[in-house]
């Protein structure tokens, strides 16, 4: 039984130090480029990067709350021996940070309490909320409630007002329909489905490849009714000779 949770804590280990490996190879890759091309790098691609990184993260969580994993915080992290000589497997997997685990390096990397000023720090701010009085607290809480509820609520307001736009745009009514439209081009343009008055020739459709021609009126030219004598001015002269 033993055995069997060592070789699964051994998988799990292998398995979250690539994750980690990852995220730091992804890392250094995104903080060389900033220090290489600086202000005039591509947004977008560093957006990519950005996008991978929290993918990578995203995988690292999922693995750590899977249930074949095991609970990573019963297990104790503490060295097998304290040596000053220079270890070089511990000077490789630490990319030479950590030569070796000595007593000066210990305390710092197996620490369980805070850092020595975090946690002068922390005593400092206890010290100061002990010498509040409790109505003046009460008080202060009340107002850092009222500010935080009163952001909330507009912020609230705000994704309403803006979920409601939203399905304004996309429920607008239909003002026209596709298939008339269709029907309708294509009665202008090839006269599919006009129908013709009774006794009348249909008009020719026009052809795709020759020109339309427009159509010519047929003049005739209309005989006169009128019925004029021509005579000689000389015969119609009262006083000829």
């Amino acid at each position: 039984m033993m055995q069997r949770e060592e070789r699964t804590l051994d998988v799990a280990l292998d398995a979250i130090l690539q994750r980690v490996v990852d995220i730091k190879g992804s890392l250094q890759e995104l903080l060389a480029r900033v220090e290489h091309e600086g202000e005039g790098g591509d947004w977008p691609s560093y957006l990519n990067n950005f996008s991978v990184i929290s993918a990578q993260i995203y995988t690292l969580l999922k693995l750590l709350k899977n249930d074949k994993t095991p609970a990573l915080r019963n297990f104790l992290t503490l060295p097998l021996q304290l040596n000053a000589d220079t270890d070089e497997k511990l000077l490789m997997a630490t990319e030479g940070r950590v030569p070796s685990f000595s007593h000066d390096f210990v305390p710092n990397l197996l620490r369980t309490k805070p850092e020595p000023e975090v946690e002068q720090k922390q005593l400092t701010l206890e010290t100061k909320m002990q010498q509040i009085n409790s109505d003046t607290a009460t008080k202060q809480i009340n107002i850092h409630n009222k500010v935080v509820k009163h952001v909330l609520d507009l912020l609230n307001t705000a994704r309403e007002e803006w979920e409601t736009e939203t399905a304004s745009r996309t429920n607008q009514p239909q003002t026209c329909s596709f298939n008339d439209t269709q029907m309708l081009i294509a009665a202008m343009g090839t006269g599919k489905g006009i129908k013709t008055i009774p006794g009348r020739a249909p008009m020719p459709r026009p052809s795709p490849t020759m020109p339309q021609q427009a159509p010519q009126i047929a003049t005739s030219k209309a005989v006169s009714a009128v019925k004029t004598n021509i005579k000689a001015a000389t015969t119609m002269h009262p006083y000829g000779r």
